[in-house]
């Protein structure tokens, strides 16, 4: 018994803090940020693109995927930040939306760890949380758990990393086009 009700505390106490962080990121240093989407600022995403691309181990496919649709990676990149951090707050297909937050946050790991240890400590350890929460869902204080008492499917851990799996090789493979 404790150890279920030690799960259900750490799924509730991640999904908050992977949750706030992905909706400041996503509305506060995006959404609002007037910059973020407009070529003439410096705060514009183009620039940080290149930026990360110039020292990343995965040079190559950061300027195929990203650099080279600066506007659009960045529209996708605010969307999913915000849609990470509500659907985890509310513990809503959190199996899901942790698994497409993984790569996110492993595609932002291998592109900006090399710029120093905060990048490389907070992406490191939302892909540590992010895997917690797949592995074992988003606990009692969820909508997942109300819709599980109906559907069983929501449970369904393999399912939930294949679909997560197939809609961010999607989104690469549309990048590519």
């Amino acid at each position: 018994m404790a150890k279920s009700v030690t799960t259900v505390n750490l799924s509730l106490i991640f999904r908050i803090a992977v949750a706030s962080i992905w909706l400041y990121a996503g509305v506060l240093e995006k959404l609002l940020n007037p910059g973020f989407l407009n070529p003439a600022s410096t705060d514009y995403v183009g620039l940080t693109l290149q930026y990360l691309a110039e020292g990343s181990i995965i040079k190559g496919f950061l300027y195929a995927i990203s650099v080279s649709h600066p506007t659009l990676v960045g529209v996708l990149v605010m969307t999913g930040e915000i849609s990470f951090g509500v659907l985890t707050l509310l513990g809503l297909m959190t199996r899901l939306a942790n698994t497409v937050a993984f790569y996110t946050n492993l595609i932002y790991f291998l592109s900006a760890s090399w710029t120093g240890a905060e990048e490389y400590g907070i992406n490191l350890l939302m892909m540590i949380i992010d895997a917690y929460l797949i592995a074992y869902g988003s606990g009692k204080f969820s909508i997942d758990s109300v819709i599980a008492k109906k559907v069983k499917i929501i449970d369904n851990i393999k399912l939930w990393i294949i679909v997560g799996s197939i809609i961010y090789v999607a989104v690469i493979i549309f990048l590519l086009m």
